[in-house]
């Protein structure tokens, strides 16, 4: 949860009252006395981004404002403006946008700061499996946890936009390999159906922090105030090094017996089972490699083939993935991802841009995708992953097309919202299933790789996504019409791949 609280938040740094707010040139320190919307009216006529082209140092008074801009008259130069002031009718609290400017000509880096944190989380998403399948799950877990922290701490003391910007970059690569390798981890400390079960449910936090973010953005305005908030609790979580245990899966794939036994005597006593006598013997019948034909759904997925997993531990897993075996599932993955997270993120990351009371629209959203993420444990478990997945991929598709022909006005507004919630729900529905059908795809020593391959597809999405929504200003129905394609193409792929339950 904490790790999906900086990117909830994306949200409430960059939207109502953040971006939107309303501004205006900055009156220069002796007229502070002026009216606001007098100050506007004689000086700004035009917009909030140019001003009166006069110097203001030799203005005294409003009279002499008041005569000067009479005089002006409609021959008056104009020129932009270099500082601004904000309206406070949402709280004194500064938010990101007030407090470095990017506003005019400015605004636009709204979207690299966006990127940002994105850009990161994408190089995150590649690397965090090769790592936690080089060094181990739980330390590469906990060690990006504490940098997560720790930057998102000093991220509340930054003093330039580049400073913001950079630090961001560290936070995405450290939150996005903290939600990988997490993910893994509790996968491989389960089977049968409750790796579905427990696969799902790690999705689950994401919807509650996206109610959890937008209460706290409610009371909290101010950025810096709201970073502090949500990085410094997390620092007692820490503490839980010595509670997680090492996923036995990756123990056993790397021959690391003494730890595994561990482990397993650990879980046994926990859940109060009694152990065979020669347990051991059993574990190191199959240590380091699985060699014995499969004998069960389970098996063929984790250990597909001796030779497979042979080159995984010898040679770069790149190799495997991209391999006879699995370069067509690779690819196909790579292709559901994009498509998948350029529809979440895509409506997620930009509630505001449809309408209506950002906080409010994110509450109802993470309830709705809540409930949604739980209903989809019953009906996969019923129907299957494959077949779930492509239709949740589908029905966000169609109805990000279906928002494009609502036509214009207030009043059709909600039809609208109503459209984009829908869509926004199956898809985080989909976003909890993906994962834990990618991960059905590769063998273990290769599976954290084979889930980060499938979240580079994901990272170059969230990376496409703020420049996704530019597009509106070019055409309105872009950004719309490019997620329904992506629905479209995404079920396609998923229909291609193997059903592995099969």
């Amino acid at each position: 949860m904490p790790t999906l609280l900086y990117i909830a938040d994306i949200n409430f740094f960059n939207s109502p009252g953040t971006a939107d707010k309303d501004f205006w040139c900055a009156r220069p320190h002796h007229l502070r006395d002026v009216d606001v919307s007098l100050w506007r009216n004689l000086t700004q006529p035009k917009d909030a981004c140019s001003i009166l082209d006069v110097d203001y140092s030799t203005i005294t008074n409003l009279h002499n404002l008041i005569d000067y801009t009479k005089s002006a008259g409609l021959s008056a130069n104009y020129t932009q403006c270099l500082e601004f002031e904000f309206s406070k009718e949402n709280g004194e609290g500064k938010t990101l946008v007030e407090e470095f400017g990017l506003v005019c000509k400015h605004r636009e880096l709204l979207s690299v700061v966006e990127m940002c944190f994105l850009a990161g989380a994408a190089i995150g998403s590649v690397l965090s499996g090769y790592i936690s399948d080089r060094y181990g799950r739980k330390h590469t877990l906990l060690s990006f946890a504490f940098v997560q922290t720790v930057f998102g701490t000093i991220l509340a003391f930054s003093t330039s936009l580049a400073m913001y910007m950079g630090l961001r970059v560290i936070i995405g690569f450290a939150s996005m390999t903290v939600a990988v390798v997490s993910f893994v981890l509790v996968v491989e400390l389960v089977s049968g159906k409750w790796r579905t079960i427990i696969g799902i449910l790690n999705i689950l936090p994401v919807a509650a922090t996206y109610v959890l973010s937008s209460g706290i953005a409610y009371y909290i305005r101010d950025w810096r105030t709201l970073q502090l908030t949500i990085s410094l609790p997390w620092f007692v979580f820490l503490s839980m090094w010595y509670c997680v245990p090492e996923s036995p899966r990756w123990l056993l794939a790397r021959g690391k017996l003494q730890q595994l036994y561990s482990v397993v005597e650990r879980a046994a006593r926990m859940n109060g089972i009694t152990l065979p006598a020669n347990y051991q013997k059993s574990l190191e019948a199959v240590a380091p490699l699985v060699s014995k034909a499969p004998s069960s759904i389970e098996d063929a997925v984790n250990e597909r083939s001796l030779k497979t997993t042979e080159s995984a531990i010898k040679g770069n897993p790149l190799t495997v993935v991209f391999g006879r075996t699995y370069w067509r599932t690779t690819c196909l993955t790579l292709i559901s991802w994009l498509s998948l997270i350029i529809i979440y993120f895509g409506l997620t990351l930009h509630l505001s841009n449809f309408g209506g009371d950002i906080y409010m629209n994110t509450a109802v959203a993470g309830t709705i995708e809540a409930i949604s993420i739980c209903l989809s444990i019953f009906v996969v478990l019923k129907f299957g992953i494959k077949r779930n997945l492509v239709t949740y991929m589908l029905i966000p598709g169609v109805c990000c097309l279906a928002t494009n022909l609502v036509p214009k006005g207030e009043e059709y507004l909600i039809y609208v919202i109503a459209l984009a919630m829908i869509a926004k729900c199956v898809i985080g529905a989909s976003n909890a299933i993906i994962p834990i059908f990618t991960a059905m795809q590769y063998p273990t020593i290769v599976r954290n790789f084979g889930v980060g391959i499938g979240n580079l597809g994901a990272g170059v999405a969230l990376v496409l996504v703020p420049y996704m929504w530019l597009l509106e200003h070019i055409e309105p129905l872009l950004p719309m019409t490019i997620m329904g394609i992506c629905g479209l193409i995404g079920s396609v792929a998923l229909i291609m791949m193997k059903d592995i339950e099969q």
